[in-house]
């Protein structure tokens, strides 16, 4: 009577969406609920061993006679879910990759006496084996997806060992590292990377340096969102790599932690006789935690040496209308040699269960020489232009970055406030030369050149983050809302001089004498500043029990100034933009092993400083580079659809993605003369000294389309074997504008990689990787694919508190690189091999003590934790 009594009441608006919503729903969806009532089941679902909230669990009820499912759902971000089911006696199990199922202790049942159960807190296990009572050994998924990103775990990925962020990077599906450092994601290098959701810049002079100066084993997972949402700084055209590292050795009291040294080299007798023999490379980091209840404190350091190399060849013929006046075939061999290292230290002391505050230092530095020796052998003239070239650089590098994390926790569950600063400085130091020796002493005269440079390097940045989490109690008449709003900001002041001096023949009188002089019309000093501010909001939840969206808006200002102080009558850069980013998140869970998801984002890719400064740098074999402060920001619109099926012990991932960028930044080449200068760089002060050579720069000089279909397929064989493959195809297209004639570059490509973890006997481990690396395409440039495979052993020992690595990269000489241009002022086909096969050997100790007794601690809250109602 009292139900019956509730139901003739006149309903609120509220109810009225309510139950209109729930109409629909039961029109189209589940035509079966008019004549069952039903109840309400809830809870969260967290990790044993940490107690993290694990999103995307899944949660069905069963029948107890027949374990046919009667209902369902997955977790949301806090962890929590909500079913509603008919009234009746249910099991209930909780899956997720990785873990072990778990069964809830008691049967759940729903009656109209109690038509809504909750059920507290759930933790489940990884899925583990216990060693000795001491230590639990889990092996995640590799790849774990959630709303807005890929979590690839590559903590345990032993290919990478004893190697950089740079072998992590290239262990992860959809990205690639080549071998100057330049990362790509699904084909595209307009990419933003981030460490600890930081901007990459704010920590190294460039994100190939920070990468070799960042070991393997501090990386924990590597975070792939390829549709961020308002949340994120939407710079980067193709997403967002987010490199998580191992500040703190989470779920264990007292004192923890792993230290590792590695060595390897290449295979003396595969390097070229040009070359050293024995390059090699060493590798040390230790890092340790000491937790109590009250504070945790932390030293992460690190050291080694690093020597990247390769060799190969270059035919290249610079023309003039279309007929060559120069034509070399070069010889290239190169080794640049990085030390680097860094210590941070830091505690987070927790004033009491809702009040937490971090503190970090970090001092990082380092050095990155370039050494590279041309043997250029003259194809026109009889070898009388022929000449020998030698590169030489030196950076060295010093970083402080102070942060802070100040969090306080409400009453209300998971409503958090967050406040991240970071500050950081950093100066780089560098020295530089060109040097072209002729084998004819007329050619000498006439050609020689010798050019020097000095460069420094002045950068502090200020990044603030305010974030703030509130659960909503219910939005739409629907629970498991929630409201996410704060204000980003970054402020950049980088002074950037570079100095050049040429060294020619003075022929006056037959005399042949060397004179150096100042490079005044190349030489800059760019003072440069960004600043961009933005607020965001993202409000998320679900629409249906099946059905959950997301959706956000960010606003920014964006101002960029900076000026050559050496030219004042070069353009300045004085830009202020605003622009909003929306961004939309869809996900419908289809059955308790399948789900969809539909996403989009507005992108930007806003200048660089290096791409914005007017300078001149003198590359290899009279190419040179330059900056254009006219450059304006280019902008994408991104759509993904993406589909992931879980079943037994396959998970399969599926994702088709389309994105249009207008106004693209594209790097552009032409003939150095005074009417192409005009035409492409006009704001350069001219320099004929460079009269001839082929020079590059960055120019908005097109539109661009990318669409494709990138699958991820995850597969545990057997229980000691598992196999995850991903492959991405993709079609590129570059629109030129009409000062490139409306040129169009298109094509099919595709590209792969493959990774087989066999766990044996005796506690050896076993992981072969193979990658295929597809083609890319500028307007002038097509680049060529490359492919290799490598190989890595892993035993533990000491009681698996100790391990040894061996691993071999490039095992079968196949890694290389190059690339093709053929138009009327330039010809050049160039063909690099790295230095193959690389073997590596390492070993890390874990230092665990305490572990023991946070096991047992977390067993006392796991019992409490079931039954406990909220």
């Amino acid at each position: 009577m009292k139900e019956a009594a509730l139901m003739m009441a006149a309903p609120s608006r509220q109810q009225q969406r309510h139950v209109a919503l729930l109409m629909v729903l039961a029109f189209f969806v589940f035509p079966f609920c008019a004549v069952a009532q039903k109840g309400t089941v809830k809870g969260r679902v967290v990790d044993a061993r940490t107690g993290e909230n694990v999103e995307y669990a899944t949660v069905a009820l069963l029948s107890p006679t027949d374990s046919t499912l009667k209902g369902g759902t997955v977790t949301d971000a806090s962890g929590a879910f909500r079913i509603e089911a008919p009234y009746g006696r249910y099991l209930l199990r909780i899956t997720f990759i990785g873990y072990e199922a778990q069964y809830h202790k008691s049967a759940v049942v729903l009656s109209a006496d109690r038509n809504t159960v909750n059920l507290g807190k759930i933790a489940i296990s990884p899925q583990a084996t216990m060693m000795e009572a001491v230590e639990v050994t889990a092996e995640r998924s590799m790849v774990e997806y959630q709303l807005d990103k890929r979590v690839v775990n590559v903590d345990k990925n032993i290919v990478a060992g004893g190697g950089t962020a740079s072998d992590v990077l290239e262990q992860v599906p959809s990205v690639a590292v080549d071998n100057d450092g330049n990362v790509t994601l699904r084909g595209s290098t307009n990419v933003k990377v981030l460490v600890n959701g930081r901007p990459s810049e704010l920590l190294a002079s460039d994100l190939a340096t920070l990468l070799e100066q960042i070991p393997a084993s501090t990386v924990e997972t590597v975070e792939v969102i390829t549709n961020p949402s308002a949340k994120y700084d939407p710079e980067g055209m193709s997403g967002i790599i987010n490199i998580k590292l191992k500040d703190r050795t989470a779920g264990a009291l007292g004192l923890n932690g792993v230290a590792s040294v590695n060595f390897g080299a290449p295979l003396p007798f595969m390097v070229p006789d040009s070359l050293p023999s024995f390059i090699p490379t060493a590798m040390g980091n230790i890092s340790l935690n000491y937790t109590t209840e009250k504070y945790n404190l932390f030293l992460n350091a690190d050291l080694g040496r690093r020597t990247r190399g390769h060799y190969g060849t270059t035919d290249i013929a610079h023309r003039m209308d279309g007929i060559d006046y120069l034509h070399d075939l070069q010889n290239e061999y190169s080794l640049n040699p990085s030390l680097m290292g860094s210590v941070k230290v830091g505690g987070e002391y927790y004033f009491d269960e809702k009040n937490s505050l971090l503190l970090s230092y970090q001092l990082r530095g380092g050095s990155r020489q370039r050494q590279n020796w041309i043997y250029a052998h003259d194809q026109l003239y009889n070898d009388s232009m022929s000449y020998d070239q030698v590169n030489q650089g030196d950076n060295r590098n010093l970083n402080h970055s102070f942060n802070m994390l100040y969090t306080r926790k409400f009453d209300r569950k998971d409503e958090e406030l967050t406040l991240d600063a970071t500050f950081s400085t950093r100066q780089v130091q560098g020295t530089g030369s060109q040097e072209q020796v002729y084998a004819d002493p007329a050619a000498n005269y006439d050609h020689y050149f010798l050019r020097s440079s000095l460069t420094e390097n002045h950068h502090q940045a200020l990044n603030i983050k305010l974030n703030y989490l509130r659960p909503l109690d219910s939005f739409l008449g629907m629970e498991g809302w929630r409201l996410e709003t704060g204000y980003e900001g970054r402020m950049d002041w980088p002074d950037q001089q570079a100095d050049y001096y040429r060294t020619v023949y003075d022929n006056t009188g037959g005399a042949h004498d060397l004179y150096e002089y100042y490079d005044s019309l190349s030489s800059t000093h760019f003072d440069y500043n960004l600043q961009v501010h933005a607020i965001y909001a993202t409000l998320g939840g679900n629409l249906t029990n099946r059905l959950s969206l997301q959706a956000g808006l960010r606003g920014e200002y964006a101002y960029t100034y900076g000026h050559d102080v050496n030219h004042p009558g070069t353009p300045a850069v004085d830009k202020p933009y605003w622009n909003p980013y929306p961004t939309l998140h869809l996900s419908y869970k289809i059955s308790e092993m399948q789900s969809a998801q539909l996403s989009y984002s507005r992108r930007v890719r806003r200048p660089h400083m290096w791409d914005l400064n007017p300078y001149i740098n003198v590359m290899d074999g009279r190419h040179l580079g330059f900056g254009n402060p006219t450059l304006d920001p280019e902008f994408t619109n991104a759509f993904e659809l993406s589909y992931n099926l879980g079943f037994d012990k396959v998970n399969l991932y599926t994702a088709a993605y389309f994105r249009h960028s207008n106004n693209t930044i594209t790097w552009y080449g032409f003939y150095w003369d005074s009417a192409s200068v005009a035409q492409y760089a006009w704001w350069e002060p001219y320099n004929s000294d460079y009269e001839g050579y082929w020079a590059a720069g960055p120019q908005n000089l097109a539109n661009s389309y990318n669409y494709g279909l990138e699958f991820i397929f995850d597969w545990q064989i057997a229980s000691w074997w598992k196999v995850n493959l991903s492959l991405n195809l993709y079609e590129e297209r570059i629109e030129g504008s009409s000062l490139l004639n409306n040129n169009v570059q298109q094509g099919f490509q595709a590209g792969g990689k493959l990774n087989s973890f066999m766990t044996l006997p005796n506690d050896w481990t076993l992981q072969f990787s193979g990658q295929y690396r597809a083609p890319g395409l500028d307007l002038q440039a097509t680049m060529d694919p490359s492919y290799w495979f490598d190989l890595a052993v892993k035993k533990d020992v000491l009681q698996k508190r100790g391990t040894i690595n061996l691993r071999v990269s490039d095992v079968f000489c196949t890694g290389g690189w190059g690339h093709r241009t053929d138009n009327v002022e330039l010809y050049r086909v160039v063909k690099n091999h790295r230095l193959s096969p690389t073997v590596t050997v390492g070993f890390s100790w874990k230092i665990n003590n305490g572990l023991k007794q946070r096991q047992q601690q977390m067993e006392e809250e796991e019992g409490g934790d079931e039954s406990t109602i909220y």
